[in-house]
């Protein structure tokens, strides 16, 4: 190990055993494991040090230390009590999640949220085995822009905690309330029952999009796979079914692209 003081605050070099933990959290089973996750970039780390969730280290591209935006950030942490290290240019290709590593990166923990996270006067988002990740965090970004943080994520679905989710979401990832379902049929039932939800699923075979009602608040909206659509037992249980019709010649409407549509009109 080695030290760095500067402006008379130590960082310490980072060390072997830190470099083979950052790696480990880049497959899920070791995420699930530590109940960490990883985010890269100045932006989405400043939102995860302004939210609820808890940021145990910032590792600091040490070449870069000085420039204004880190420094910036190194402050946050600091106030927060958050372990700074500083990483050498060796050390990037071990750790980064991206080709061009962005000067940061910080180990956060998972939350830990369930069903009574959720604002119950807003409707729900649930997403059933989306497998993309690009997909699931440009919906959660989506959602945060509409101001929908209620998430019901399918079993079957990609890790919301993925790399390349957390970067697609800039951020919006850290004021979702994300519930990752082991029973997302039991569970929509329960909204139904309890909460008083109706349950909407978009579909190839609806009713035009643009006869859509105006939603109830206590609306789930259900958007199903990119091959294989919603499952057939979440299909029983819908209250209502529409299609965003289209004009060409497309086979079908990425998932993203439907969720953004129907949010905007919700």
């Amino acid at each position: 190990m080695f030290a760095h003081t500067d402006n008379n605050l130590t960082y310490t070099m980072l060390a072997p055993s830190i470099i083979k933990h950052i790696k480990k959290l880049h497959e899920k089973k070791y995420r699930k494991e530590f109940q960490e996750f990883l985010i890269e970039g100045v932006k989405g780390i400043e939102d995860a040090l302004h939210s609820s969730i808890d940021v145990f280290t910032l590792v600091v591209d040490g070449s870069l230390r000085d420039t204004a935006n880190i420094k910036r950030l190194i402050a946050l942490a600091e106030k927060k009590d958050v372990t700074i290290e500083l990483c050498g240019r060796k050390d990037i290709g071990d750790i980064k999640t991206t080709d061009s590593f962005p000067g940061v990166l910080a180990i956060a923990g998972t939350p830990e949220t369930t069903m009574d996270d959720y604002t119950f006067d807003l409707p729900i988002i649930c997403l059933d085995r989306i497998g993309d990740p690009g997909n699931l965090g440009t919906i959660i970004r989506t959602a945060d822009w509409f101001g929908i943080p209620n998430i019901l994520l399918s079993e079957g679905s990609v890790d919301p905690y993925n790399d390349k989710v957390v970067r697609s979401t800039m951020g919006s990832l850290f004021r979702a309330h994300i519930v990752e379902s082991e029973h997302v049929l039991s569970d929509i039932a329960w909204l139904k029952k309890e909460q008083g939800y109706t349950v909407t699923g978009l579909s190839l075979k609806g009713q035009p999009f643009s006869g859509m009602k105006q939603p109830a608040a206590k609306t789930i909206y259900v958007f199903g796979s990119e091959s294989h659509g919603i499952a057939p037992d979440i299909e029983k249980i819908l209250d209502a079914r529409y299609t965003i019709p289209g004009k060409g010649q497309a086979e079908s409407l990425n998932v993203a692209v439907a969720a953004g549509i129907v949010l905007s009109h919700i």
